[in-house]
């Protein structure tokens, strides 16, 4: 399912947690890391006397050995060998070049960095990495100090049976093999079918896999749900244009996003 696992990271907490779960899976699907942090030109600030070119270079310095040293600790706590780089551009403009560069098919990432606990997931990178990438996206919202906390034993699926929710399907049954994880598959409506569907196909291949439909507004029943169970780690689909103007599942995946604190794999089209 993931041979190239794509790791990018600001030394922030939230980041680290990421790295951890991005770290987990690569051992588990025997996948390739690259580990990436990206050095931001316009976080040089140049409104000081004296000699600017000196104080530029001091503080591109300075961003370039943070970058290192954050890509050197993803890299130090790895089980499994992994590639780091540090590129010098606009972050979103680097991880989309990553992305390709590295053949990635899957991205782990925190929600919001070293910008501060106001950067919150749209708007920021996560955010338009979501939107534009044609490739899974894996994000962790909160920050855990436990190095061991990536464990993943319960995934929560939710589906509704469009393509975009089959889409993501595939990919919790392919987790909860890897992982052993137990799959909670999940319908929020009258009609259950597309959970038990998802739930029967997941039993095929040896995974152990429950029902469970909930009535109510969805994202507030898929987070119901996520906290009820206790699981690890929630999948969703997304549709929507190409570009800039693809939108996520609407305002369900949106929220559940914005709030869930366990991890969300995003799977596009």
């Amino acid at each position: 399912m993931y041979d190239t696992i794509l790791i990018p990271t600001d030394d922030s907490d939230v980041a680290t947690t990421a790295a951890r779960y991005g770290l987990t899976l690569a051992e588990r699907f025997d996948a390739t890391v690259h580990v990436l942090s990206a050095v931001d030109p316009d976080r040089v600030a140049t409104d000081a006397v004296g000699d600017v070119d000196d104080l530029i270079r001091r503080q591109q310095a300075h961003l370039h050995d943070r970058a290192r040293d954050a890509v050197g600790r993803v890299a130090a706590e790895s089980p499994v060998p992994v590639d780091t780089h540090v590129v010098e551009g606009r972050p979103e403009t680097v991880l989309a070049s990553a992305i390709d560069d590295y053949d990635a098919d899957l991205v782990t990432m925190g929600t919001h960095g070293r910008s501060g606990v106001d950067r919150y997931l749209f708007g920021s990178l996560a955010e338009r990495t979501l939107r534009t990438a044609h490739v899974p996206v894996l994000t962790v919202r909160t920050a855990d100090d436990d190095a061991n906390r990536s464990s993943i034993d319960g995934i929560l699926a939710a589906t509704d049976g469009s393509d975009g929710a089959e889409r993501a399907s595939v990919h919790a049954i392919a987790l909860a093999r890897a992982t052993g994880a137990h799959l909670h598959a999940l319908t929020v409506g009258d009609d259950g079918d597309p959970a038990r569907r998802l739930a029967d196909r997941a039993r095929e291949v040896g995974v152990d896999a429950t029902v469970t439909v909930r009535t109510g507004r969805p994202h507030e029943a898929i987070l119901d749900a996520v906290e009820a169970a206790g699981v690890d780690l929630v999948t969703l689909g997304s549709h929507g244009r190409t570009g800039v103007e693809r939108v996520l599942l609407g305002s369900v995946a949106e929220r559940v996003l914005r709030t869930a604190t366990s991890p969300v794999l995003v799977v596009g089209p």
